[in-house]
């Protein structure tokens, strides 16, 4: 066996052409140089004859052979394909043809034709329609390379497979028989059903005509030869004629546009239309040029446009044989007639659709603006607005939203997922706001709303909210069915006002009830006892003193009263501020037990002011001085001049201001939170009164104070003409 074995690899090896030991499922089990050298060196080394050749028809034919155990036999041009089962294994070989039995003279002029430069695809088939020649041209028009179709495809790969079914099924309704695709294919071609619709490799269709004949050898049919010639621009070409033709004539009779042939520029025919829209017979305008009914200043493109065979619509200018203008729309047109290259122009009257346009215009630009005004609104509105769909997903919010609702990196887009991701919040504000947008979202509620506070870390005060929320229809604005609005409405300044009402009520009850309390009691001891002159006296004094800070504390609330309402007068006099000044300041050393040092400037300082409100401010300054100063006796009061201005200086030496409390200083009933501005009393409304003063004459007001050191407050006002 051995010896065999040996023997049979030996006869292997020796014979000239391609032979190979293979089993039924395709496995290799010996094969000579000349069969490996019919493959690509790359799949040489493969251990299985399916595994080294695409799955073509001839493949799967020689699969289904073997698996039968039948021979098989199959040529092609140039060589002959043979299997023939020897025991358990298949001997295949590849042999080549003698040159002389491969093609008749029928198939030689055919192959010669192959490779001629003709601008026709050719496609060549063996007896089953197998492709086994492809030339230039069939590839420039299918889009495939030779290789992806020979020995891969039939010519009926080819055709749009829609088409193909359908003509097979009409010819075989007319014949009453079944019909390959082969025989239907020649009974068409006889009946001269030529133009057929085929596919290219990337799945784009042409309209092809179609020519097939039969390569014979020896009275017997070998294969057959495909002729196919695109014909699309032809078909295209002759339903644009066509078409043209057919709306030349609805043109003529029915169309509103002014329809003109011309040839070059120069008018060939023109349609009733015309006459209307030119104001002139189309007999007269027959002969003249276009541009003639074109206002002047755009005759040079139009000339281009026909120049250079444009054909896109255009806008331009018209002018009637009256000399009125009118603006039109132009689509023009090139067809070919008998030869001749002519040139349609349809042009339509647009100017009341102008007309129309430019009104739309404006309104569109009006709406804009208007949008563009509510939007600036919204971004400038205290309040935070929020617009969603009925899902909650948000469609809109202003700055103050954003600042209030942003999360850091993408934030969610629905309310109900942003909400509990807000750490700003505290968690009982979050839990309570998230319930209640359910509410609204899943119907249960029109309209709902709460408040909250937000904590602020840099500051003592919490910032004060109220969450409305209330479903809305915006169907007409965005194109919804429906969706919510939401506001966040700041009120911490509402909070802080029902605070100083509150502290305004406290104060003025304090304020109005120890003046009033002291004068019920000296009015009832000296109704009530026989005083003697000295204790009258005395008591008349206090009684005075009571009843002038009782008026003085009035005449706070009715100034501060007038100056918001915008009603405070101020009467305009000429003095002298140092004198002014040192008139304050001496009747202060009178009364109390401070010692006041005035500094005065070296010059008169002349202003033109209300002299008793400044006085009032210079009585206010030094009284909160002397006041905020138990402890501390002493008082310095300035006056300088420098650049043009006049600059009031009154310090203290007492328990000072903290730097947090100077931007609310100035604003009424504001007083330090601390024991000793609470033993002391007083409204909050002298500071204010003096801001309001001053800045109302055009100067400033301003404080510099450490808490235990002392303060000092400096108004500033502008001198009169004479002092400078």
């Amino acid at each position: 066996m051995e010896n065999r074995g040996h023997l049979q690899s030996e006869l292997l090896h020796a014979l000239p052409y391609g032979v190979a030991l293979i089993t039924t499922d395709g496995t290799i089990v010996q094969a000579n140089r000349p069969f490996l050298e019919q493959f690509p060196e790359d799949l040489q080394t493969r251990t299985n004859i399916f595994h080294m050749v695409n799955q073509s028809p001839i493949t799967m034919e020689l699969s289904r052979r073997m698996e039968q155990g039948l021979p098989w036999t199959y040529e092609m041009p140039t060589i002959r394909i043979h299997a023939i089962l020897n025991g358990d294994v298949y001997i295949l070989s590849i042999e080549p043809l003698p040159l002389d039995t491969r093609v008749t003279v029928q198939h030689n002029a055919f192959e010669a034709m192959m490779h001629t430069e003709l601008d026709m695809a050719m496609v060549m088939t063996d007896a089953n329609l197998l492709i086994n020649r492809f030339n230039k041209g069939a590839t420039e028009l299918f889009g495939y390379a030779p290789h992806e179709v020979l020995y891969e495809m039939t010519p009926f790969g080819l055709f749009e497979s829609r088409e193909l079914s359908e003509k097979r099924t009409h010819y075989q309704d007319e014949t009453e028989r079944l019909l390959s695709f082969e025989q239907m294919l020649r009974v068409a071609l006889d009946r001269g059903d030529r133009e057929w619709k085929f596919q290219r490799k990337d799945r784009t269709h042409f309209v092809g005509k179609l020519f097939m004949h039969p390569v014979y050898e020896q009275a017997r049919v070998i294969g057959f030869f495909f002729f196919v010639f695109d014909v699309s621009p032809e078909i295209a070409l002759k339903g644009e004629l066509l078409h043209k033709e057919q709306r030349y004539r609805m043109f003529a009779e029915s169309v509103i546009e002014a329809v003109l042939f011309h040839e070059g520029g120069t008018i060939l025919d023109a349609n009733k239309a015309a006459e209307t829209i030119f104001r002139i017979p189309a007999e007269q305008m027959v002969g003249r040029q276009t541009i003639e009914f074109i206002a002047e200043g755009y005759r040079a493109d139009v000339l281009r446009r026909i120049r250079n065979h444009i054909q896109t619509p255009y806008e331009v200018i018209g002018r009637r044989e009256d000399g009125t203008f009118l603006e039109m729309e132009v689509y023009p047109k090139e067809v070919t007639f008998q030869g001749q290259t002519l040139r349609v122009a349809v042009m339509r009257d647009i100017s009341d659709r102008k007309k129309v346009e430019r009104m739309l215009e404006r309104e569109k630009n009006a709406i804009a603006r208007q949008r563009d005004i509510i939007q600036s609104i919204l971004q400038a509105s205290n309040e935070a607005f929020v617009l969603t769909e009925s899902n909650g997903s948000v469609l809109f919010m202003n700055v103050h939203a954003r600042r209030l609702l942003d999360l850091p990196g993408i934030a969610p887009n629905k309310m109900q997922e942003r909400i509990p991701l807000l750490t700003t919040f505290r968690a009982r504000d979050r839990t309570e706001m998230l319930k209640k947008i359910d509410l609204l979202l899943d119907g249960s509620a029109r309209e709902v709303s709460m408040r909250f506070s937000i904590p602020q870390p840099n500051d003592r005060d919490e910032q004060y909210y109220e969450m409305y929320g209330t479903g809305m229809d915006t169907k007409r604005q965005i194109g919804m069915d429906s969706g919510f609005l939401f506001v966040f409405r700041n009120r911490t300044e509402e909070e802080r006002m029902d605070q100083i009402k509150n502290e305004l009520v406290s104060t003025v009850s304090h304020e109005l009830r120890t003046p009033l309390s002291s004068l019920s009691g000296y009015i009832e001891l000296m109704l009530t006892r026989d005083l003697n002159p000295e204790k009258r006296e005395r008591y008349l004094k206090t009684m005075a003193k009571e009843a002038k800070r009782l008026t003085d504390l009035l005449n706070d609330f009715l100034d501060i009263q007038r100056m918001e309402d915008g009603n405070q007068e101020y009467k305009k006099d000429h003095f002298i501020l140092n004198e002014l000044v040192r008139d304050v300041v001496e009747r202060f050393r009178e009364t109390s037990n401070h010692s006041i040092h005035f500094d005065d400037a070296d010059e008169s300082l002349h202003l033109i002011a209300d002299k008793d409100r400044i006085e009032q401010v210079i009585i206010n300054l030094l009284s909160n001085a002397i006041k905020y100063s138990p402890h501390h006796h002493e008082v310095e009061v300035r006056v300088r001049h420098e650049r043009n201005q006049a600059h009031v200086s009154i310090q203290d030496f007492g328990i000072g201001i903290p730097e947090h409390a100077f931007e609310e200083l100035f604003q009424k009933f504001y007083r330090v939170d601390n024991s000793d501005t609470r033993q002391i009393g007083g409204t909050g409304l002298g500071l204010s009164i003096c801001k309001e003063i001053i800045e109302s004459h055009g100067g400033s007001i301003e404080v510099e104070s450490s808490v235990g050191v002392g303060s000092t407050f400096t108004f500033t006002l502008d001198l009169a003409e004479e002092t400078l």
